[in-house]
């Protein structure tokens, strides 16, 4: 795969995660991309991710979004989840680009022509297994 096709494939499930996966429509995407983006460094790097949300509301409405889309995993309190492999490849995607390189950039769509993503599709990036 070369890096343009490789680039493509990434931007795609990226683009797949925040409007399909997450449920982005419209308002200020960047902003969302960001804060998915700067949650999970958090959890990745074990800092605090609670304090990038403003209170107890949010913290556990936008904790189980992210739970349920399967990129983070807890055991008995969801704030000390940490990142699942799903969510470390997604990480890297969303540390690689910019989100004007996936909301709107040229041939950036939903990959797999919107089919749905088969288990060993994401594994070949990063070398996660």
């Amino acid at each position: 795969m070369t890096e343009q096709t490789n680039d493509l494939h990434i931007r795609e499930h990226v683009y797949r995660l925040l409007y399909e996966e997450l449920g982005l429509c419209c308002g200020f995407p960047e902003d969302s991309y960001d804060l998915v983006r700067d949650l999970l460094t958090a959890f990745r790097s074990k800092t605090d991710a609670l304090a990038l949300l403003p209170d107890a509301g949010a913290r556990y409405l936008v904790l189980a979004v992210l739970d349920r889309a399967g990129l983070i995993e807890h055991g008995s309190i969801i704030d000390t989840a940490w990142l699942t492999r799903k969510g470390e490849w997604y990480w890297h995607g969303l540390t690689r680009f910019d989100s004007d390189d996936i909301d709107g950039a040229d041939g950036v769509g939903l990959p797999h022509d919107g089919k749905a993503c088969m288990d060993s599709c994401l594994k070949p990036f990063w070398g996660l297994h």
